[in-house]
């Protein structure tokens, strides 16, 4: 009975061994090489199919190369750049790529070490040929966005033959040495300030240009504007003029009535004190008889 025992315990041991030989599972984030005696013979889950789950191979004649389907991430730090004007810079930068042949990849790195080896190899050229060709200062805050597309199709262009895709590159930092840094932060110090005092000097010529303008509009503005005014006032003097010789010349002793009362109005002020007898209470009959005598000699 007991012989019987170990018969099934080691008959279950066996099948366990088998099973876990014959089965094997895909994730939904993996994809596998089946290859037999290293040779490849069947892509499952591949980039663009959906056969993650329960899968079945033959036991020792066939072997299972699990890969990753995610976006891969690789940091590449401390890369030693000489830029077009001859200055050092240390680049740090991370590539993101992703297995989209699972065949060429195995075929051309076998292992995720050797592909991360290679990558890391090809980013590192592609970054010290662009960056050699460009001066520092477009490399820390000018053209930055541009310079790293060029090294990410750089990087796809040599990596696109062995199964890998290149989704980005970028550069996290480019670090100066510290003499340097604060030579080429001082000459872009000066530069700006140039440039500020250059565009301040064109703004107030402009400016003085426009005032200038603005003054010979004005004055001749207000040189039309008096020649109007002159001419609408002698219009209206003529016009009022005519209105009073017409109205005059229609009730003569009446007007000569009002000049008195104006004469007699300006010779006496507010304030005036004047001393009048009982006789001369019509103080302003000279000024009566003298417009009398001045319409009676027309």
């Amino acid at each position: 009975m007991r012989a019987f025992g170990w018969l099934i315990l080691i008959l279950s041991i066996i099948g366990l061994v088998v099973i876990s030989n014959v089965f094997f599972i895909v994730g939904q984030a993996q994809q596998a090489i089946v290859l037999e005696v290293g040779r490849p013979v069947r892509i499952i889950n591949a980039p663009g199919t959906d056969q993650a789950g329960l899968h079945m191979k033959i036991p020792v004649y066939q072997q299972v190369q699990v890969l990753d389907k995610r976006n891969l991430g690789l940091d590449i730090e401390g890369i030693q750049v000489i830029a077009s004007d001859q200055r050092r810079l240390q680049v740090d930068a991370f590539v993101r790529w992703r297995i989209n042949d699972p065949l060429r990849y195995y075929q051309s790195f076998r292992t995720e070490m050797g592909a991360t080896q290679q990558i890391n190899t090809i980013t590192i050229a592609a970054i010290r040929a662009t960056l050699g060709d460009v001066p520092v200062p477009e490399i820390i805050s000018g053209q930055r966005a541009a310079l790293m597309n060029n090294i990410r199709e750089s990087v796809n262009e040599e990596l696109q033959r062995a199964g890998v895709d290149v989704i980005d590159v970028r550069i996290r930092q480019a670090d100066l040495p510290q003499e340097v840094a604060e030579g080429v932060y001082n000459r872009m110090r000066t530069a700006r300030l140039q440039e500020a005092q250059r565009i301040r000097s064109e703004g107030e010529e402009r400016a003085r240009l426009i005032r200038a303008q603005a003054e010979r509009e004005k004055t001749v503005i207000e040189a039309q504007a008096r020649e109007a005014a002159e001419k609408i006032r002698g219009e209206g003097d003529a016009r009022a003029t005519e209105i009073y010789a017409t109205a005059y010349n229609k009730d003569p002793e009446f007007f000569r009535f009002q000049r008195a009362l104006v004469a007699c109005e300006k010779a006496i002020q507010q304030g005036t004190q004047l001393v009048i007898s009982p006789g001369s209470m019509g103080i302003c009959d000279q000024f009566f008889d003298s417009a009398r005598a001045a319409g009676g000699t027309r």
